[in-house]
Formats: C-alpha cells, structure tokens, sequence
C-alpha cells in the first residue's frame, strides 16, 4: 500500500532521543525526512561509542533506533550560506520539528514566526524538557529529569524503603514522548490542510509523563494521596502475580471474576473451589485465603506446564518476558513489530506502534551516515556540482 505520509516533507533540526524518535515515526508512516545535523553531528551519536550505553557488536542502535527511513545534511545555519540552504529547505518543508530551547531558536532565527514568513503554511513542531511556557520554559531537559523524576515516575515505582531508587531503562520517556509529538504533528496536519494556515505543535517530556500516569494524578488531585498497589488488602485472586516452580513471575488479569473463575480454578486443578465459592459475593471475604491457594498451586508448577493449562482454559494472563523474551514472541513477529535493518543482519529495531491496512512498517533506509545525503539534498534544492564543492571546502556543510 501507499503510506499514509507519503508525500509529506519533513524537516527536521533536533538533537538526542525524544524529537528525533518523533520525525521517525513520521518517516516510518512514509513522509520524506531530512535530518539537520550540525557540522559536529547529533550528540546521540557518541552515547554508544563513548560507553554511555553498552556495545553491541559495533552497531549504534541508539541512533538508528531513532533515525532510521530519514535521509541526512550536515550544516552550518550560523553561517549566510548556510542560512540561505537552511530557508530553502523551509520553504520546501510541509513540517518543521525542533527540540531547540527558545533562546536558540531566538538566536538562530527560527521561531516560529521566523518560519512562517518563508512558509506560512508550515507545521512547526516542537519538543521541549518542561514545556513551552513558565519559568523552566528555557531550561533543557532529558527523560531522565522531565520525564523519569519531574514527571513522577521514578517515585511512585521506587518503594519507599527501598535503600536506593529504581533505575530507568533507556530512553523510557524518549521513545513514547515522540510518538506522542508524532500524533501531534498528524493532527497539526489535517489542521493544515483544513484551513490552509500553519499551526504550532508542542509536547513535553513533562506533560508525556502525566498522560502516562492519568490514573495516579487523578486520583491523587482528590485525595492527596498515592494509589497503593502493595497495601496488604486482600484483593481478588484473579488480579494477582504469582510466581512457578521455576521462577518465572506470571499475571492474572481477569477483570470478569464470575466469567473466569471456573476456568482458572480447572487450570490450577483446584475444582473443588467452582462450586464451593459460585459467586463474587461469596468469594471476596476468602480472597486472602483463594489468593494463598492460588499461590501454593502454581507455585508446583513450572511455566510451560501453567502455561498449557491456562491457555486451554482461554484465561487471561501472561509471563514477564525478558528483551529476548519479546523479541522471539510469535505475536510479534506474525503481527511485523520488528523492522529488520538493511545493513546489519541481527539488528532489529520495534516499529511504531500502529499500522495501515494490515501492513507493517519496514525500514526502507537505515539512519543516515553524518552528511551521508548532503549532495543529494543540496542538488534538489537546485545548487550545482561546483556550489556543493565550495560549499563544503568553506566547511558550510560536510558532505
């Protein structure tokens, strides 16, 4: 099929994980992405090579995560030269995405007033640490702080005796943030082609992380308090972790307790408790002691074994799974999650997480090589071979 992006032009001068995660969703969606990069290249590049995230048989599979399907120009916008490419490229441009903080954008030129003058039809995105206004507007901002600590999921994940915090996973806040900013960016769209009149389109690390945890922030906006997941009430067995003979930690999510507790109970070869216990009324003030059998029964059973029973039985549940785990789920790959790379045979990278007409995303390029596509983006925009030449001797850009 025709991706539903394709088409669209896409301009994009960010840096990092969260903004650049954004434009990939738009290229995987099919809209052309030219990826600005200072002379230096996006720091991004050097998290793996300089040891900040592990090796992984050579691959920077941080970078290409967040930049594969785009193409690449590097370039000096300080320099006139390289302002005028930089307008071309704006002029040329359905979407503009930024992470940069306002103060640069003021420095450079590059607000969105200053864009809407060459191209007033332009959705300009933009991703910020705190958010666009108050007093932490022009401070920067990574998953870890805007997103992890500020936005409050690192506190409600780290038990309150726990001697040190619960440590975040990569990119966490980046990679969701993004696909937050893309949606955005797809409405800023439509809003475009409505009206015929650009838009500004903003998202923070900040605001991501509320969205994330409405239930907590809502709860706590009437009572104060924080929703106590490990109280010591009895709850529901159906509604509880369990671990197996061998180890593995296993979840019951059956929110229909009358529906699925003669198909539990069968599983766990615990029958005589269907007819004993024939109603949610009679089961909640036991759900201590259902829950305490419940535990005893799998704790006798290895997980292929449980594994077998509940899935006869059409129970809800599932193991935590590990990367490779995930990675090797038949789900997964009869559904097309995983993005084979062209250029590396192992490397597999999770594609957005939404799909048309049953067609999965692919990478139709990996991310781009520093300048890897300066020529090729130069010679659209209608510089010739000689321009290009000098260009890069005067360090204007690097092809």
């Amino acid at each position: 099929m025709t991706l539903p992006l394709a088409g669209i032009k896409v301009v994009e001068f960010s840096e990092h994980g969260f903004v650049p995660a954004a434009s990939a969703a738009i290229a995987d969606f099919g809209a052309d992405v030219i990826k600005i990069e200072r002379i230096e290249g996006d720091p991004m590049r050097a998290l793996v090579p300089n040891g900040v995230l592990p090796q992984a048989d050579g691959t920077d599979y941080m970078f290409q995560l967040v930049n594969r399907n785009k193409r690449g120009i590097a370039l000096d916008v300080t320099t006139a030269d390289g302002r005028e490419i930089f307008e071309r490229l704006i002029a040329w441009a359905d979407v503009y995405i930024t992470n940069q903080l306002p103060r640069v954008r003021r420095k450079l030129k590059t607000e969105p007033d200053d864009l809407f003058a060459i191209n007033p039809t332009l959705v300009f995105a933009k991703g910020h640490g705190q958010g666009q206004l108050g007093p932490d507007s022009e401070a920067g901002g990574f998953d870890s702080v805007s997103y992890w600590s500020r936005g409050g999921v690192a506190q409600l994940l780290t038990p309150a005796d726990a001697a040190e915090p619960v440590q975040q996973r990569p990119a966490i806040g980046d990679i969701p943030s993004g696909m937050h900013l893309a949606a955005g960016i797809c409405a800023g769209l439509v809003h475009t082609l409505r009206t015929g009149k650009g838009v500004v389109v903003d998202t923070s690390l900040l605001n991501s992380a509320m969205w994330a945890l409405g239930p907590d922030l809502a709860y706590a906006s009437i009572t104060g308090e924080k929703i106590e997941l490990n109280s010591g009430a009895p709850r529901t067995p159906l509604m509880c972790t369990y671990r197996t003979s061998d180890g593995r930690f296993v979840v019951f999510t059956m929110l229909d307790e009358d529906r699925y507790w003669a198909p539990v109970c069968r599983a766990l070869n615990l029958p005589e408790l269907i007819d004993r216990y024939p109603d949610r009324d009679s089961r909640r003030p036991d759900w201590g002691s259902l829950t305490s059998q419940f535990k005893s029964a799998i704790s006798d059973l290895d997980a292929t074994d449980l594994q077998r029973a509940l899935t006869e039985e059409g129970c809800i549940y599932s193991f935590y799974a590990t990367p490779a785990d995930v990675l090797a789920d038949e789900a997964v790959a009869e559904n097309g999650y995983l993005m084979d790379h062209p250029d590396h045979p192992t490397l597999r990278l999770p594609g957005p997480p939404a799909q048309f007409d049953n067609t999965p995303p692919a990478m139709r390029r990996p991310g781009p090589n520093l300048g890897e596509h300066t020529r090729e983006i130069l010679t659209e925009l209608g510089y010739l071979a000689d321009k290009i030449d000098r260009l890069c001797g005067e360090g204007v850009v690097l092809a």
